[in-house]
């Protein structure tokens, strides 16, 4: 509904026969929320229908200078803002503009009401302008649990209607509440007594060596458009109240967040109206639901898109293979996009022969803009407008420091031909066999140009990335479908159904919060906390553009969150003034490949697990890396941190995010806990992983175990239920050909981990499950609900039991497994058995009788 005032003359009229009574109230009902509009004093609840939490507006402020800076709280308001963007984005993306002082005026009393219908409520308001204005609101169910309002001046009433360019709402904080999500920021995941503003740009870059320096000076310091810069913005708030607020609209826009005021949050949005969407609870969990249904999932991708991606160089792609390695996705980055470089098809597809022989998937690159000297292209797209235009008419010419010899201009995706352009290009890469590619940029719109369909860039900025990967997807899906890798990292809110993986841009190679490793982790959470599940970070980082290269310790502990990332992929380039890539430390790196190899391992023997958790994704958008107010709503010591997560339903990562560091503190929530590194032995012969006695570790309160540097402190909670891969598994990929290389269907069986306590399930693969059922007088049950008849090898810890026992006779659907075919080690608790189950079968493991 973009303006949604058709109806305003007709409303305006309802106010001269339906004059609001003081202190009435209507309403609308949306299922799960329920709005509650108070008309005089103005003021709107917004009530979750399951717990009663209340969500409400400040109420109309107290007359006063309208251009004090506190005045832009209040009910739903605008400001009359002199403010201009002085900078326009041709180089990077970022913002400037020139501050005016703002006079801001609110809602104060509902002169009508009237309901179009059932599913919406429009309000006329009258405000403490003193010119007159009048607001219009309008309240509207878009599904349950979900509404949208939007408000802007009645047109033809005060002599600057047209002026206003600022509007927004502000909202009562309610105790101890943390305000999380916003897309992918770099600097924090709980963002409270912050101010985040929404602008898709490059950034930010950490300070390196200078850090010290500046900090102390700066403290909100980070280039360049400070700490929340980001890429990938997405004008989204989840409190962990139970609520979630999108500002609905892709100007830039801001939220200030108990950053001026312990007692209220402001949402505002530089344009001529405002629209946001409330979405219900109760659980944090329940709203990410309802928002990732409302912008959309990420396509489903293929199970090998979750095996290790490399980067390769000077024939490690083969020395994978011959030293044991697991990967699954090389990627190269031959430019097609912006000048052209991918014009010989010859060395192409050698490239991707040789990669699909020896099992990878092979990743290529484009972007969005094409350079003047790509002349077969840029000439056609030139010639039929399909570029992004400056005001005079013509395509407008941008570069960036990186690249300044290189000038070019930005396809149109509001051009259908520049659409069509786009996806011929696309094709190049599609015909010699690559299996995806970077989508690299999409911030570069400046603010001054205009686009086919008429938006300047104020307007269209944001919105671009969208609409580019749009582009992408629907023409690559025709054609392929989804089985592809294309990875992006700029995106708004939309971006999500249009995304198959997602980066988190280019970080600085050191360990910080701004933009290093500390920083990774920051965005793996608040993009799973905004819709996003197939995400990672590029390992190891890539610009050290004022601090050393890459360290072996910062490369392992990077190594190691990105295997509990949506995406494990390395980057082993990148930019330095003051170095060579040959100085940074590689995964292939003496002392950082043994430790590469063990959690690549894990990684792939994990893929049932990881696919598991994708399903679960694609249904209720719960993802992949979860912040833990997830699954602990109601802990607020698990609620506040930032520093963990969980990787899928079961796994708690903590990845060691300080150079030195051999121990690490972290708090586990409510368990009890299985200490995986204390209850499992590692074979570095074939990269199996095998039970010693389990180590047990009560929850709820913090605890101190060992990081050794090969080691991220990984917890399971007791009942854990892991199928994995056999560990002779090379990739999971479906090509191969080569001597020696083994795919995941060349080895069918499934190996199961098991750490029953009480009842609990376990789901792999797309849609297969394992229930466990601990049972009185030393029984204990495992239910297979696979979809296809295989054989499991299991491993399973009895010590993990509320009442542990030593078993004496196993049962497959009630025929008994002979001795050969199970065994028990009394000394560290674990049975073991091998056996072939049918699509359905029960295993029961007794202990009643025993001698």
């Amino acid at each position: 509904m973009r303006g949604g005032f058709c109806a305003v003359a007709g409303a305006l009229a309802v106010a001269l026969v339906w004059p609001a009574a003081a202190g009435a109230m209507e309403t609308l009902d949306a299922g799960g929320l329920r709005v509650e509009v108070r008309e005089d004093p103005f003021e709107v609840r917004f009530v979750d229908t399951r717990d009663g939490d209340v969500l409400r507006t400040l109420g109309a402020p107290s007359r006063g200078d309208p251009r004090d800076p506190q005045a832009h709280y209040g009910t739903f308001g605008y400001a009359f803002d002199l403010r201009q963007p002085v900078l326009n984005n041709a180089v990077f993306g970022y913002y400037g503009a020139a501050e005016g002082r703002t006079a801001w005026f609110h809602g104060r009393r509902v002169v009508s009401a009237s309901r179009p219908s059932p599913r919406r409520l429009d309000l006329v308001l009258e405000t403490d302008d003193p010119m007159g204005h009048r607001l219009l609101a309008a309240i509207e169910r878009r599904d349950e649990g979900v509404v949208t309002v939007t408000t802007r001046l009645a047109p033809s009433v005060g002599p600057f209607a047209s002026s206003a360019t600022t509007f927004g709402a502000s909202f009562a904080a309610a105790g101890p509440e943390r305000f999380l999500g916003f897309g992918s920021r770099s600097n924090a995941v709980d963002q409270t007594g912050r101010e985040v503003y929404d602008w898709a740009e490059e950034g930010p870059f950490s300070s390196g060596s200078g850090e010290s320096i500046l900090r102390p000076l700066l403290p909100e310091y980070t280039f360049p458009n400070g700490p929340t810069a980001t890429n990938m913005p997405i004008p989204w708030l989840l409190s962990t109240r139970g609520f979630g607020v999108l500002i609905d609209q892709t100007q830039r826009s801001r939220f200030r967040l108990e950053s001026e005021r312990p007692d209220a949050w402001q949402a505002e949005t530089e344009t001529g109206s405002f629209r946001f969407t409330v979405f219900a609870g109760p659980k944090p969990a329940d709203v990410v639901r309802r928002y990732s249904a409302y912008a959309g999932r990420q396509p489903e991708p293929r199970r090998w898109l979750f095996g290790p991606w490399v980067q390769f160089r000077d024939g490690w792609e083969e020395r994978f293979r011959q030293r044991d390695v697991p990967a699954t996705v090389g990627q190269t980055y031959t430019h097609y996009l912006p000048c052209g470089a991918g014009r010989d098809p010859v060395p192409e597809r050698a490239l991707v022969d040789r990669y699909h022989r020896l099992g990878y998937m092979i990743t290529t690159y484009f972007n969005s803009h094409v350079c003047l000297s790509y002349s077969a292209v840029y000439d056609e797209a030139a010639r039929n407008g399909w570029f992004v235009k400056d005001r005079s008419g013509r395509p407008y010419v941008i570069t960036n420091p990186f690249t300044a010899e290189q000038l070019a201009s930005v396809l149109d995706f509001t051009n259908p031909g520049a659409v069509k352009l786009f996806g011929r290009l696309l094709d190049e890469a599609l015909s010699r066999g690559y299996d995806g590619w970077m989508e690299d940029f999409g911030e570069y719109v400046p603010t001054d140009s205009v686009s086919s369909d008429g938006r300047d860039g104020l307007e269209m900025h944001n919105l671009y990335p969208v609409l580019y990967h749009r582009a992408s997807t629907e023409h690559t899906r025709a054609r392929r479908g989804d089985d592809l890798a294309v990875f992006v990292r700029s995106g708004f809110h939309g971006i999500q159904r249009w995304a198959r993986a997602v980066w988190g841009g280019d970080p600085t190679e050191d360990w910080s919060c701004a933009d290093g490793l500390c920083a990774a982790l920051h965005q793996a959470l608040n993009t799973g906390l905004s819709g996003i599940a197939y995400q990672g970070s590029d390992i190891g980082g890539f610009h050290a553009v004022a601090n050393p290269r890459t360290t072996d310790e910062l490369n392992i502990r990077w190594l190691q969150l990105g295997t509990v990332s949506g995406v494990m992929r390395t980057q082993s380039n990148g930019y330095s003034f003051a170095s060579s890539r040959e100085q940074r430390s590689q995964v292939w790196s003496p002392a950082v490949l043994p430790i590469w190899r063990r959690y690549a391992k894990l990684r792939t023997q994990l893929a049932p697990y990881i696919e598991a958790a994708s399903r679960t994704y694609q249904r209720t958008g719960l993802p992949l890396v979860r912040h833990l107010s997830l699954a602990f709503p109601t802990d607020p010591r698990a609620v506040a941190r930032s520093d963990e997560l969980l990787f899928g339903p079961d796994l708690l990562a903590a990845p060691v995010l300080e150079p030195g560091a051999r121990t690490r503190r972290l708090y586990l929530p409510s368990g009890p806990w299985v200490d995986l590194w204390r209850s499992l032995g590692y074979d570095e012969r074939n990269g199996s992983f095998a039970l010693r006695r389990a180590s047990l570790v009560a929850g709820r309160r913090d605890v101190v175990v060992p990081a050794p540097l090969e080691e991220m402190p990984l917890f399971a909670r007791a009942g854990t239920m892991l199928a994995m891969l056999d560990p002779g598994v090379d990739t999971l990929a479906a090509v191969g050909g080569a001597p020696g290389v083994v795919r995941a269907q060349d080895r069918p069986a499934m190996r199961i981990l098991a750490f029953p306590h009480g009842g609990s399930s376990g789901r792999f693969n797309r849609a297969e499950r394992l229930d466990s059922l601990e049972r009185r007088g030393r029984l204990w049950r495992l239910r297979i609900v696979g979809s296809r008849a295989r054989v499991y090898a299991l491993q399973a810890s009895l010590a993990t039991l509320h009442r542990p026992f030593r078993p004496c006779r196993v049962t497959l659907d009630g025929r008994r497994l002979g001795p050969r075919a199970w065994s028990y080690d009394n000394g560290n608790g674990a049975l073991r058995a091998t056996f072939r189950a049918k699509r359905h079968s029960t295993l029961l493991v007794s202990g009643r009788g025993c001698t």
